[in-house]
């Protein structure tokens, strides 16, 4: 059973997401709400769920002290951010304490529900060595080695989660996760079909994707929040991935099609 925690001061908000979420098909069996940060500790602390979804800003305590105190009781727990302030400062700061994603009101519910997929996911790979029915009907079908192999590859997107806006050397993944940068690009290629900067510009540029559909912010800061300081680099790799530049992109200027050569 995976539990997830909803906290927002705004009961509108609250009911609001409560309400528009396909919570079951996201993988979320039973869903806990709070109105503030006291009642949010204690529905933690009595349910332990996996995930948190909290407000940034509520009266009567910080959303990032309320990740911050959980995360150190229990560092497995998946953390969001769903919040209108936009600030930069706030964005780190959710990175640097393990926050997988940084969601800016009003809320887009499909791209929430993407997030929360994306969260279950993990979960699930972390639970697949506790021995249950699934993983091992799903063992016996991919191979002795094919979850631990998941396992390792749910650790690396998660700190390249926590660390986009920052640089991540290869060398600096492997040692977070105990292995050598071989082995680390070894199973980029075979899992994913990629390299790690492959996969690392890909959830930038994607972010970058969201901030511009979602956002006013302008495009060198959306360039900051998602790891380019450099906006001239921002736009080149922007547009060599997607083909528009970002400006064209934000106001929904497709790619013309490649010619075939």
């Amino acid at each position: 059973m995976i539990r997830a925690l909803l906290v927002d001061d705004e009961i509108r908000v609250l009911e609001a997401i409560k309400n528009n979420i396909r919570w079951k098909e996201c993988g979320i069996d039973h869903l806990l709400t709070a109105g503030d940060v006291d009642d949010a500790r204690e529905k933690y602390r009595l349910y332990r769920p996996d995930i948190l979804l909290t407000d940034v800003e509520m009266p009567d305590g910080n959303g990032l002290e309320l990740i911050e105190g959980i995360r150190s009781e229990d560092s497995r727990v998946i953390c969001l951010c769903i919040t209108c302030h936009p600030e930069f400062s706030y964005m780190r700061k959710a990175m640097q304490l393990g926050s997988m994603d940084y969601i800016l009101k009003p809320v887009d519910y499909e791209e929430l529900e993407s997030v929360l997929m994306k969260a279950v996911k993990v979960i699930q790979r972390s639970r697949y060595g506790d021995g249950t029915d699934t993983a091992a009907e799903d063992d016996r079908k991919e191979g002795p080695g094919y979850y631990e192999e998941d396992r390792f590859l749910s650790r690396a997107e998660e700190y390249i989660e926590q660390h986009l806006l920052e640089e991540i050397p290869i060398s600096v993944l492997a040692e977070h996760l105990g292995c050598s940068t071989s082995h680390v690009m070894r199973c980029f290629r075979k899992r994913l079909d990629m390299t790690v900067v492959e996969y690392i510009t890909k959830k930038r540029i994607d972010k970058a994707k969201q901030l511009l559909t979602n956002t006013d912010l302008p495009i060198m800061t959306v360039a900051e929040y998602t790891g380019y300081p450099d906006y001239s680099y921002f736009t080149r790799v922007f547009r060599k991935e997607t083909g528009v530049t970002p400006r064209a992109y934000r106001v929904g200027v497709q790619p013309e099609p490649q010619q075939n050569k």
